[in-house]
């Protein structure tokens, strides 16, 4: 399983993470493709549901320019993960922006994240 786990986690902290922000593909695709059903994503405390998470990509899109995900670190036991990140964005309203990562997941059986407790801050900008 420690491969279909490193593949998910990229897939989810690159791949998600661009498409949600800079593709035209429908963004619930893009939640489906990455994420099972009963998928329960939690970001600094706060759980958000399938909606919120599709619901993000619209103002992410019209404001975000640029996007990079660097993984700086990724642990992998079985089906868990753990990464240490940093996303970098231009951002039209707020400018140059990184934030730093910290993301403990699971993986199901088919390849897709179901689970997510992600703890976020603004980094310095050196990334």
């Amino acid at each position: 399983m420690s491969e279909i786990t490193v593949a998910a986690a990229r897939r989810l902290l690159i791949d998600y993470t661009r498409d949600m922000a800079l593709s035209d593909e429908d963004p619930a695709q893009i939640v489906n493709r990455t994420l099972t059903d009963d998928a329960i994503w939690t970001t600094d405390g706060t759980e958000l549901t399938r909606d919120q998470l599709i619901a993000h990509a619209p103002p992410a899109r019209r404001n975000v320019t640029a996007i990079e995900m660097r993984i700086d670190d990724l642990l992998v036991d079985g089906h868990r993960f753990a990464a240490h990140c940093h996303l970098i964005t231009d951002h039209r309203k707020l400018g140059h922006l990184v934030i730093e990562w910290i993301l403990i997941g699971e993986v199901a059986e088919d390849g897709r994240v179901r689970r997510i407790d992600q703890l976020g801050r603004t980094a310095d900008g050196t990334g």
